[in-house]
């Protein structure tokens, strides 16, 4: 049986090639941050269980998860580590990524967290976004992916999945982070703006 509590949030957005995933991974090292990126959460799920027999019913036929199966799943995933004790919720404020991904998610979610801030890292500058991403690709040996009409298709979804995410919220909890700069730069700017948000007694 699920617990009923809210958890503090901060979501942290990006789109392809503006760093998300480093920013991610180096906030998560922070002692009272948990970061939970939904792409990991599905790929934990346990298949055997009812909600992952459900999860593998839409996911191995290549369809949308729907919105309200993607935050029970979320929603189990939390539960399961705050029982363990990983999430304590009167310390940890969660980092989200990946979820809210639609405009229905985050009416879905409004149940579950309190928003403290969302962190939206941006690269206004196309080209080098594009140049990103070519690297990136040819890096990872996945050519198919570096070719430019790829990216800006890929560009085009996220913006217009994104948009309608940002405006369910208050412009005032919205940051935007400049991006396109060297990493550490950027988490400089990111941390500033957590420790303005995050409660004091954390």
């Amino acid at each position: 049986m699920l617990i009923a509590r809210k958890f503090k949030a901060v979501l942290l957005i990006g789109g392809p090639g503006s760093g998300k995933g480093t920013q991610g991974q180096v906030l998560a090292g922070f002692p009272h941050i948990r970061h939970l990126a939904m792409g990991d959460i599905f790929r934990g799920v346990d298949k055997d269980s009812d909600i992952g027999r459900e999860f593998l019913s839409y996911s191995t036929k290549g369809l949308l998860v729907p919105d309200e199966l993607t935050v029970r799943v979320w929603r189990r995933h939390v539960d399961e580590r705050v029982a363990t004790g990983d999430i304590r919720p009167a310390y940890h404020v969660l980092l989200l990524d990946g979820i809210p991904r639609t405009r229905e998610q985050v009416g879905l979610m409004g149940e579950h967290v309190d928003v403290l801030k969302i962190v939206y890292l941006v690269i206004r500058n196309e080209g080098v976004l594009i140049e990103r991403l070519k690297g990136r690709a040819l890096k990872g040996n996945r050519p198919d992916d570096a070719h430019e009409n790829v990216i800006r298709e890929r560009l085009r979804v996220y913006e217009e999945s994104t948009a309608p995410v940002l405006k369910a919220y208050d412009g005032s909890l919205i940051a935007e982070i400049n991006a396109d700069q060297p990493p550490l730069a950027v988490l400089r700017d990111v941390a500033g703006c957590l420790a303005e948000c995050l409660p004091a007694s954390i």
